[in-house]
């Protein structure tokens, strides 16, 4: 019987998914607009170079709306979580807060 060995390394790096997917969507877009210099240096008639640099155009608008959006879920999430942070802390003192005064009061009482 032959044993063979079999290793594997994985990458432990991290990244944000949404920056990933805006970091994507950037670089279709810089694809896009490489792609509208060579219509625009084109042999082809002006009519279908204008036709063309349209559609590429209407895609970097789709692409550019995708990208702010989730910028904006981006920076909504973060609110959130600062705001659950906030919340957090305010419930930790407002507990240790009633511990002290339970403790006053015991102190009191002895």
């Amino acid at each position: 019987m032959n044993v063979s060995s079999v290793s594997s390394t994985s990458s432990n790096s991290y990244t944000s998914g949404s920056n990933i997917d805006v970091k994507q969507l950037s670089n279709q877009i810089k694809q896009l607009q490489t792609q509208i210099e060579a219509v625009t240096q084109s042999k082809d008639d002006d009519k279908t170079k204008q036709e063309k640099i349209q559609l590429l155009q209407a895609q970097i608008t789709q692409i550019q709306n995708q990208i702010q959006a989730k910028q904006s879920t981006q920076t909504s999430d973060s609110a959130q979580e600062a705001n659950t942070n906030t919340n957090t802390n305010t419930n930790t003192n407002t507990n240790t807060n009633t511990i002290i005064l339970s403790d006053n009061k015991i102190d009191i009482q002895a």
